[in-house]
């Protein structure tokens, strides 16, 4: 995959994205942003009449934003079926594993 950059006012959120963020945590995000940068750049659809939709990453780009970034990292997807699309946004924040939380103790 290539990775790409774009102005960040060229790119739109997805008005059906389900995910929230509380202000704490969205605080955490922008610390990490600023420490490691965007190390897992966005995921945009570029199929024509979903150009330039976030489907996946809408956190990071508002955190981006409230950084003051002018130009983001993403990936192209080209998923013209928008019920697809949405089945993508969900599967790229619930296709997650469980935390160790014994082995997560030793990071801190």
């Amino acid at each position: 995959m290539e990775i790409h950059e774009v102005p960040i006012e060229q790119l739109r959120h997805a008005d059906y994205n389900p995910r929230q963020i509380k202000e704490q945590d969205f605080a955490h995000l922008k610390q990490s942003l600023e420490k490691y940068g965007f190390v897992e750049p966005l995921v945009v659809n570029q199929a024509p009449g979903r150009e330039n939709v976030i489907v996946g990453g809408n956190q990071r780009f508002e955190a981006a934003k409230a950084l003051g970034h002018k130009v983001v990292p993403f990936y192209f997807v080209a998923i013209p079926d928008l019920e697809a699309e949405k089945e993508l946004n969900v599967r790229l924040n619930k296709n997650l594993g469980e935390w160790d939380w014994d082995g997560l103790s030793s990071y801190f």
